[in-house]
C-alpha cells in the first residue's frame, strides 16, 4: 500500500511504499528551502554561518600554509556515507576552507584589484543564490533579464557608449569577455566563419595586434579560437605603459603588406599592474588611415577596460567646483583620467569588470558592444537550441552568449551598488582611493629615498608599483640602466635586481601575521629595451580602510632585517 507522508514545514507529500526511504527523504529534504518563505530554521543556520564568518575574519591566520599535495587532503577527507548536519558542514567545510583567505574588507590586503564587496552587492548575490535565475532565457530568469539589460545600459553610459544603441551581456569573467570580442572580430573579418570554418578562408592569415603588455587572455584567445599564438603581434610601449603609436603604425602596415588580415586590435584601459592606458583615439585614427591607404577592411577595435572602466565615472565631475573636497593633486589626476578615458567611445567593444573597481563580489563582468547589431555576429542558428524555443516571444540571450548557464548575480550586484552609491558615492570612494595612492607614493619615496624607484608614478589611478635597490645603489640611475641598457652586463644587472626584489617579497610573505599588510608582486611590470621583464612590488588601494603607515612600517622592518643579515 502506498503511503502518503505530509511534512508541513515544506508543504509537500512524499509518496513511497518503503518506510525507511520515506524517513531518509524527510531527513535530507530539510536542506530544501521552504517554498513559501525563509523560515526560522533557515535563518538560524544563516546566523550560525555569519557568526562563524565574523570569527574567521577577525582571527584569520595568514601564515598557515596551503597543502600543495592534494592527495594528502583526499586521504584525510572522504565523502561521508551518511550526511552531516548543517552545523557540521558550516564548521568543517564552509568556514574551514574560507579561513585562510585574506579579509579584503579589512583593508590590509591591497595586493591587487580585489575590492571589498559592498553590502548592497552582497545582498544581491545572496538573493540570487536563493532564487537561482539563469540569464540564458526569459522563462528561466524572469525580470532578471531586464536587470541585465539595464546594467549594460548604465555601464555603457559610464564608459561613453550610447545606451540605446549599445548592447552586451554579463560573462564568466574578463577573460571570457575578451575571448568573445575576438570571436566577434573574426566573424566580421570572415563572414560565415562560424559555419564554414577557416578552411573556407585558407588564403587569408588572421592576426591580432596588441601592446607587449597586453593581457595574457588575449594570447589565449588566439590559441582557443584557432588564430594561433604566433599570429599575435606585440607592439612596444612608451614609458607611461601605453602602446607606442609609431610602433603600432609600423607593425600594422607591415602586416598589411605581408597580406595578413588584421582582424582585431586589442587595447587596454587600465593595464593589470601599472594601470597604463592606450590611446584608443590615436590607434583608431592610424588604423583608419592605413585601411584607406591599402583598401583593406577596418579591424575590430576592442578595449580591455576591466580595470579602468570606473574612472569614467568622473567625466561629469565639476573640477572647478570640487564639491567633494579632493586635494589639488587628486584633482590633477582626475583631469588626466578624464582626458585618457574620454577616448573609450572610439572602441567597437569594451570589457568591463565591476568585480574590480565596482565593489561587487566575484563574478561580475560584462562585454559591451558600441552597436548592439554586433551581437548578431554571435547568433546561434534556431535549430541549435530547440529547448529554448517554447515561446517565441521570450527574450533569449542564449542565442548569442557562449554560455547556456549564466547566473543573475553579476548584473544585479552592480545595479545594487550603482543605485546605493550613485555617481557621488562612486566618485567619493574612487577619488579618495586616488588621493590615498598619491600620499602613499609620496611617503614611499620619502621613506626609502634613493633605494626605491616608483615605476608608474606618471600613470593616474590607484596602483603603485615600485622596485627596491640594494644599499649604496642610486635607484633612478640603476632603473635607467635596466630600462635602456642592452649589453649582456646590463641584462645580468636587471636579472640580479629582479632576484633581489623577489627574494624580498618572499621574506615579506614569511612575516605575515594577523592584519599584516599583504602586498602584491608582478614578474612583468614593463619590458625593457632588450626584451627582458622588469618586476616590481604592487599596492593597489581600493579599500578606504587601507593603512598606508602600516605598509611603510612593515617595509622598513623588512629592509632592516635584510641589512642586519
Amino acid at each position: 500500500m502506498i503511503k502518503a507522508i505530509h511534512q508541513e514545514k515544506n508543504d509537500f507529500y512524499l509518496i513511497n511504499q518503503n518506510q525507511k526511504l520515506n524517513n531518509l527523504l524527510l531527513k535530507y529534504s530539510q536542506y530544501c528551502l521552504n517554498n513559501t518563505n525563509l523560515d526560522d530554521d533557515f535563518l538560524d543556520v544563516v546566523t550560525q554561518l555569519l557568526a562563524g564568518l565574523k570569527k574567521i575574519l577577525i582571527d584569520a591566520n595568514l601564515t598557515e600554509s596551503i597543502n600543495t599535495e592534494f592527495k594528502v587532503e583526499l586521504e584525510i577527507n572522504k565523502i561521508p556515507t551518511k550526511g552531516w548536519s548543517i552545523e557540521d558542514v558550516i564548521q568543517n567545510i564552509i568556514l574551514n576552507y574560507l579561513g585562510n583567505v585574506p579579509n579584503y574588507s579589512a583593508g590590509y590586503a591591497p595586493l591587487n584589484v580585489i575590492p571589498p564587496p559592498l553590502i548592497p552587492a552582497i545582498l544581491a548575490k545572496f538573493a540570487c543564490a536563493i532564487i537561482n535565475p539563469n540569464l540564458v532565457y526569459e522563462s528561466y530568469a524572469g525580470k532578471a533579464i531586464e536587470a541585465e539589460q539595464l546594467a549594460i545600459s548604465h555601464l555603457a553610459e559610464i564608459i561613453g557608449f550610447e545606451p540605446k544603441i549599445s548592447g552586451g551581456y554579463f560573462t564568466s569573467g574578463g577573460s571570457a569577455s575578451n575571448y568573445w570580442a575576438v570571436r566577434c572580430a573574426l566573424e566580421k573579418a570572415f563572414p560565415g566563419l562560424g559555419e564554414k570554418g577557416f578552411k573556407a578562408f585558407s588564403n587569408q592569415e588572421p592576426v591580432i595586434i596588441q601592446s607587449v603588455l597586453g593581457h595574457y587572455t588575449n594570447v589565449n584567445a588566439a590559441r582557443l579560437l584557432g588564430i594561433g599564438t604566433e599570429n599575435v603581434i606585440s607592439v612596444s610601449v612608451t614609458p607611461d605603459f601605453s602602446i607606442s603609436l609609431p610602433a603600432f603604425q609600423s607593425q600594422m602596415e607591415k602586416a598589411i603588406k605581408e597580406n595578413k588580415q588584421v582582424v582585431c586590435i586589442y587595447l587596454i584601459a587600465g593595464q593589470t599592474d601599472s594601470f597604463g592606458v592606450d590611446d584608443v583615439k590615436g590607434v583608431v585614427k592610424i588604423c583608419e588611415e592605413l585601411c584607406r591607404k591599402y583598401h583593406v577592411p577596418k579591424p575590430h577595435i576592442h578595449v580591455d577596460a576591466a580595470v579602468g572602466w570606473v574612472y569614467s565615472i568622473f567625466k561629469n565631475y565639476q573640477i572647478t567646483e570640487n564639491s567633494l573636497g579632493f586635494s589639488t593633486d587628486t584633482l590633477d589626476v582626475i583631469q588626466k583620467l578624464n582626458n585618457l578615458y574620454s577616448s573609450l567611445s572610439y572602441a567597437d567593444s569594451i570589457t568591463v569588470d565591476p568585480h574590480k573597481h565596482g565593489f561587487t563580489a566575484y563574478t561580475s563582468s560584462a562585454l559591451i558592444f558600441k552597436n548592439k547589431r554586433d551581437l548578431l555576429l554571435l547568433q546561434k542558428d534556431f535549430h541549435e537550441t530547440p529547448y529554448f524555443t517554447e515561446d517565441i516571444f521570450c527574450s533569449f540571450p542564449g542565442a548569442y552568449t557562449p554560455e547556456s548557464s549564466r547566473p543573475g548575480d553579476g548584473p544585479l550586484m552592480i545595479l545594487a551598488n550603482l543605485y546605493a552609491l550613485g555617481y557621488e558615492g562612486y566618485q567619493t570612494m574612487i577619488g579618495y582611493a586616488i588621493q590615498q595612492s598619491i600620499i602613499f607614493q609620496s611617503k614611499l619615496h620619502f621613506s626609502f629615498k634613493n633605494s626605491v624607484q616608483i615605476l608608474n608614478q606618471n600613470v593616474p589611478g590607484t596602483s603603485t608599483l615600485w622596485r627596491f635597490y640594494p644599499p649604496g645603489m642610486e635607484a633612478q640611475e640603476a632603473y635607467n640602466r635596466e630600462l635602456l641598457g642592452t649589453s649582456e652586463e646590463d641584462c645580468n644587472f636587471t636579472q640580479k635586481i629582479n632576484e633581489y626584489n623577489h627574494n624580498l617579497f618572499a621574506k615579506s610573505k614569511n612575516m605575515r601575521s594577523h592584519n599584516t599588510p599583504i602586498l602584491g608582486y608582478s614578474h612583468q611590470v614593463i619590458v625593457n629595451k632588450s626584451g627582458m621583464s622588469i618586476s616590481g612590488w604592487k599596492c593597489i588601494i581600493i579599500n578606504p580602510f587601507v593603512n598606508i603607515l602600516s605598509i611603510i612600517d612593515n617595509l622598513h622592518i623588512l629592509l632592516d632585517m635584510v641589512v642586519e643579515n
